[in-house]
């Protein structure tokens, strides 16, 4: 189980690049169009190619009909009759369907059939639409239910050949070439014999001769010659572009769709990863801020993670404990819980006091849960056990305020009794006080009658003075702030002890550090409570000591006030209730002046708290706050010290 470290940072969180719709919408555009460009790129290569071997091929017949016209025009005799024996042989060929000369009118003046001669074969508008010029062109034409290849273009036999007209019918001296043509005719004559089915196809009229007349008149149009050639091959090309086309389409549209899915796939998969690390960062973040200790224990039995909160609570640090077992670095109260763990799958909330490292016992709830994997049911045989979560919480504060809580409630109760006895008790004490002065005046002095009326007022003073303490007590503090210098208050209660201290052995100091600032406060009710906390280390303190009140600044924000004896110190259960109206460890005395102390700084807006170490055991308490508490001075064997904290910022109005 691989888990992340525990130096829980918030990550940064980067912009993915993720794919919107809109993003894959214009991918499958353009897919679309590569896919029809390529088609149309590749639909009509072969035919194209088809085109030009049947183009290619229709103008070489063409040139050899013109050279062979070319020669039956400088040989007169006969001119007629080689012109159609060459249209109807070269027409004789398995993929010529026909070979035809045409006026511009669409007339036809030489056909491979020679019956068609004479024959209109295309209309004034089909000529147009045709445009026959010098260059080669062809068109698929369709007649009868005949389809063809035609290439088509003017007929010119002799173009290019300037002067012949001259050498034709004019220049005597070629009578000896014209000789040589007539032989050539001879020649050609008997070839046609020897093939009398040209012979048989021929026709010697008119149309023919009309047809050489184009050449003798050198400002009548050119005549236009059509070569027909079958169609199949071109298009069996076609139909094989077809299919080539739609095979590489298919294959274009399988790969685009493949990429598209494959981007939307790896999308998905990065969106997912994103969301994964979002999740991670945000449990990290939880986890650290979480107000309560958390420690996981991994499926291999081996602490996996330790947040900042147990980290303070347990005394340890992440990097000490990870990898290593529970038993060889977590208190034994967490040990026995993990037990519970593997027996139970589930750890109700539970208080323990636990020890931590550095030897103080602490309050301690332990609840935590057995983690399963997804496959198999929690607890079954097949369930896979992933970790075990332990959440602790410190219970130091709440046990404060639950002390707080029963304080608060006896100073109501003390509240109650004191009205009570403040109306029912002080008048007749007054009477008794009254009638005990008479009755002492009429007693001679020096006689015992007297001593008992003396000792009688003394003891309804002490008895209204503590009828006063519990008033004060039990009603809010009335305090007139001033601004006093805090350290020359502090020397003030140290030379009012000063005679007392002597008289017993105890050595009384005060230290104040530099830069003490000057406080709004009652300089009389602070004076009370510094004496009472002095005046119980003197009492703590029989076969004499030292007593230190030491002056200094925390964080810029309290003025501290220590007062550190050491004198046989507190004992822990003493120590939870020193704060506790009427209680006390002394044989004499109200237990009322702790309390009063108290009060009084809780309406300065302090706090107090109290560290007491006796021979064997250390102990603190705390009047407001956890925390505050200082050890008693180093090497001490026994002692107690008393932490004042009161807020640097308190107004004269406060």
């Amino acid at each position: 189980m691989e888990l992340t470290t525990m130096k829980l940072h918030r990550e940064q969180r980067l912009p993915g690049p993720f794919a919107s719709p809109w993003l894959v919408i214009s991918g499958a555009v353009i897919l679309g169009i590569i896919i029809v460009a390529m088609t149309l790129r590749n639909f009509d290569r072969d035919g194209t190619q088809m085109a030009t071997i049947l183009e290619e091929k229709g103008a070489s017949l063409i040139k050899a009909l013109e050279a062979g016209a070319r020669t039956g025009i400088r040989n007169p005799q006969g001119a007629e009759m080689r012109m159609q024996v060459l249209v109807e042989e070269m027409a004789d060929q398995p993929d010529i369907l026909f070979i035809m000369v045409t006026d511009h009118t669409g007339r036809v003046l030489a056909h491979s059939e020679p019956e068609k001669q004479g024959e209109v074969v295309f209309s004034p508008e089909d000529m147009s639409q045709l445009e026959p010029a010098k260059g080669v062109s062809w068109r698929i034409m369709t007649k009868e239910n005949n389809r063809a290849f035609v290439v088509y273009r003017q007929f010119m036999p002799l173009q290019g050949r300037d002067g012949w007209w001259g050498r034709v019918h004019g220049d005597d001296q070629q009578g000896g070439t014209m000789q040589q043509g007539g032989a050539g005719d001879s020649g050609h004559s008997s070839m046609m014999n020897g093939r009398g089915r040209g012979m048989g196809r021929m026709r010697h009229d008119g149309h023919s001769r009309e047809l050489m007349s184009f050449f003798s008149t050198p400002d009548m149009p050119p005549p236009i010659i059509y070569v027909g050639m079958d169609v199949t091959p071109f298009e069996q090309a076609r139909d094989r572009d077809a299919r080539h086309a739609m095979v590489m389409a298919g294959m274009l549209l399988l790969l685009g769709l493949a990429g598209l899915i494959s981007l939307i796939w790896a999308q998905s998969v990065r969106r997912s990863r994103q969301m994964l690390r979002d999740s991670q960062a945000f449990s990290a973040e939880i986890i650290a801020s979480l107000p309560e200790g958390l420690v996981l224990v991994d499926g291999d039995g081996r602490v996996a993670l330790v947040n900042g909160k147990a980290e303070e609570q347990l005394g340890v640090t992440y990097d000490t404990v990870r990898g290593k077992r529970p038993e060889d670095v977590l208190p034994r109260a967490m040990t026995e819980a993990l037990s519970v763990l593997s027996r139970e799958g589930r750890m109700h909330e539970a208080e323990t006091e636990c020890l931590i490292n550095g030897g103080a016992v602490i309050p301690m709830s332990i609840s935590g849960a057995r983690v399963f994997g997804q496959e198999g049911n929690e607890g079954g045989a097949d369930a896979e056990h992933l970790a075990d979560i332990l959440i602790l919480r410190d219970l130091r504060e709440v046990r404060r305020l639950q002390q707080e809580v029963r304080r608060k409630e006896k100073l109501a109760a003390v509240g109650s009794l004191a009205a009570g006895v403040a109306h029912e008790i002080r008048n007749p004490l007054s009477s008794i006080k009254g009638y005990a002065t008479y009755f002492g005046t009429r007693f001679p002095e020096g006689s015992e009658d007297r001593a008992a009326a003396s000792i009688m007022v003394q003891e309804v003073d002490r008895l209204n003075r503590v009828i006063t303490d519990l008033i004060g007590i039990s009603r809010p503090s009335d305090i007139k702030r001033i601004e006093a210098d805090i350290c020359e208050l502090a020397r003030h209660c140290v030379r009012l002890l000063g005679p007392d201290a002597a008289a017993q052995g105890i050595a009384v100091s005060c230290d104040c550090a530099e830069g003490v600032p000057h406080l709004f406060v009652d300089p009389d009710r602070l004076s009370q409570a510094l004496l009472n906390i002095c005046l119980n280390g003197m009492e703590a303190m029989a076969d004499g000591g030292e007593l230190n009140m030491a002056i200094d600044v925390e964080d810029d924000e309290y003025l501290r006030i220590r007062i550190s004896d050491t004198g046989h110190g507190i004992t822990p259960d003493a120590l939870a209730r020193i704060f506790d109206p009427y209680f006390t460890t002394k044989s004499q005395g109200t237990g009322l002046g702790l309390a009063i102390v108290h009060k009084i700084i809780e309406a300065h807006g302090g706090v107090i708290s109290v560290v007491s170490r006796t021979a064997d055991t250390c102990a603190a308490a705390s009047g407001s706050a956890p925390d505050e508490a200082n050890g008693a001075p180093a090497g001490a064997q026994g002692g107690t010290t008393f932490t004042i904290l009161l807020p640097l910022d308190a107004q004269q109005d406060a």
